[in-house]
């Protein structure tokens, strides 16, 4: 058996695979790794703590950490204080972590939807992929991936220095002037607003590059997604389950609408239906998507790196 670790910028997420490429564990822990980095460009205090918790919680369940494939993502790769972290990690747990690059993290994230998408018996030729998360978005099309300096964590602290009058002006093209006006008749709060508009700006590169390769369908995996379909199906954090979420469909519309219903929601509530302390990121990872996509056809999965991480291992080790 193997484990694969995926600590990314939001999350810590764990498989444990047999030889079969049977999933047999999974756990996800709310990191907060990319917390307040683009300022102080270290991983806090409060990220190490949540990560080491997370870890002596998975020793204290007697999962085997022997056969172990651990990596980082983007906000790892961002940090100065990395390598002291993988220090301590190593020294208090005996797991290396390895930063990866944002092309290796793209490939190990498709070869995880891939399997995901080959259990439930889907395919199809013209498929594009992309993993939103903390820090970064990962956007792939066959053997073609690209890196963008988004995430739905660097995102939401970025849009709090905007109002929307700074974007009444902007200059509305024919391909997004419906959506974006939509936005003012939709939603009144100003910050709100404008956090909606800029995410226009922050994923036109992205946009573009969709568009070069005319993707037609979709792969999305990453929390947003994730958890806009749970919501969609009444799911409270606690009933998530990976088999009711892989496959299901989304529209570019139902993440504006659960960004809206989630920011005008309690926080109780939101703690109850997201988990603790995810409500703003969420929102902000729906606008982002909301702006990337038009008509394409969203197939969410939710399999990634520590799927790919697993199912690399025993590919080389065949």
């Amino acid at each position: 058996m193997i484990l694969g670790m995926d600590l990314g910028s939001n999350t810590l997420r764990v498989a444990l695979m047999n030889e079969k490429l049977d999933l047999l564990k999974e756990y996800e822990y709310i990191i907060g790794a990319a917390k307040n980095l683009s300022k102080s460009k270290k991983i806090s205090k409060e990220a190490i703590s949540l990560l080491k918790n997370a870890l002596y919680d998975l020793k204290n369940q007697e999962i085997d950490m022997k056969n172990v494939n651990a990596v980082a993502t983007a906000a790892f790769r961002k940090a100065i204080n990395t390598k002291e972290i993988f220090d301590e990690i190593y020294s208090e747990f005996n797991i290396k972590f390895k930063t990866i690059d944002a092309k290796e993290e793209a490939r190990l994230s498709v070869l995880g939807m891939k399997h995901g998408l080959s259990k439930l018996g889907l395919y199809a030729n013209n498929l594009a992929y992309c993993d939103l998360g903390g820090a970064s978005c990962e956007v792939s099309f066959k053997n073609f991936s690209k890196s963008f300096d988004f995430g739905i964590i660097s995102f939401y602290e970025r849009s709090l220095k905007y109002i929307s009058k700074k974007y009444n002006d902007f200059n509305l093209n024919t391909k997004t002037r419906d959506k974006k006006f939509k936005l003012y008749g939709l939603i009144k709060d100003d910050r709100l607003r404008a956090m909606a508009i800029l995410a226009f700006k922050e994923s036109a590169n992205a946009k573009s590059f969709l568009k070069k390769y005319k993707c037609k369908t979709v792969i999305l995996n990453s929390g947003v997604p994730t958890a806009i379909v749970a919501l969609k199906q009444g799911l409270e954090y606690s009933e998530y389950q990976s088999s009711l979420i892989n496959g299901k469909e989304l529209y570019a519309g139902d993440f504006l609408h659960f960004a809206i219903k989630l920011y005008n929601m309690s926080e109780e509530k939101a703690a109850l239906l997201l988990g603790k302390k995810r409500k703003n990121y969420i929102v902000a990872g729906c606008f982002l998507l909301y702006a990337l996509f038009e008509k394409q056809k969203l197939i969410v999965i939710d399999e990634g790196i520590r799927e790919g991480l697993c199912i690399d291992f025993y590919n080389k080790h065949k």
